[in-house]
């Protein structure tokens, strides 16, 4: 059985493929919730993307539920490792070993901005997620984007992502206000935590060093390049 899914704290492109180089096994899938060109072009020029992780990029909610309604690994061109097998871990082991992730950078980011932006729209994502995982024995898994916030720019990031507001109605109108703390929602609202709470636990990420720190930042391996072209614009 699959380990709990999770959502992990807020990373940048470079420190979300490190980490699924390095503490992933075959065959992660990385759904991208943007489309390629906008995740390509927000990666630095030397970052390679190991060759036996299959990412699609699904730029709306739309695309996304399609794709994970019909998930199967068996659809994927991307190579294993050499001597590779796909592997549950067994109950007892999973805090040790790599497992396979069903991971979508961005599921919060592709319903904002949305008629989808509510509990109900985010609720009907996160259920149609964890079943497409767990009907693969995949561990079903949320990083979100850093996106800096004026005048937030000294909280923690996954306080911010949290705690950020959700109206349980579909539709409703936002109000102006500088940041998230001075804009709001018309009408009932609730926290991130709150509904994604219900599918999901939640852990806090130490991804490394940033802002140019070259001596301690995360190194990957370089690999061979390999995308399967799952654009789905």
């Amino acid at each position: 059985m699959a380990s709990h899914p999770l959502v992990l704290s807020p990373a940048l492109p470079t420190e979300l493929l490190w980490y699924i180089i390095h503490s992933c096994a075959y065959p992660t899938t990385l759904i991208v919730g943007s489309s390629r060109s906008e995740f390509l072009a927000s990666l630095v020029q030397d970052v390679a993307i190991a060759r036996h992780i299959r990412i699609v990029f699904a730029p709306t909610v739309s695309h996304l539920r399609a794709f994970l309604s019909v998930f199967s690994v068996k659809d994927s061109k991307v190579p294993s490792p050499p001597s590779a097998v796909p592997v549950v871990p067994k109950p007892n082991t999973a805090d040790t070993m790599k497992h396979p992730l069903l991971l979508i950078y961005g599921f919060l980011h592709i319903h904002r901005e949305t008629s989808e932006w509510s509990v109900q729209g985010l609720s009907n994502t996160a259920a149609v997620f964890v079943e497409a995982a767990r009907r693969v024995a995949f561990q079903a898994v949320v990083v979100e984007p850093i996106i800096a916030h004026e005048g937030e720019e000294e909280r923690d990031p996954m306080t911010l992502l949290l705690t950020e507001m959700v109206p349980i109605l579909s539709g409703s109108a936002r109000r102006a206000g500088p940041g998230l703390a001075g804009s709001g929602w018309t009408g009932k609202t609730v926290d991130v935590r709150r509904v994604l709470g219900r599918w999901f636990r939640f852990k806090s990420c130490d991804w490394g060093p940033r802002d140019g720190d070259e001596n301690n930042a995360h190194t990957p391996e370089k690999h061979n390049s390999f995308i399967e072209n799952d654009d789905m614009t």
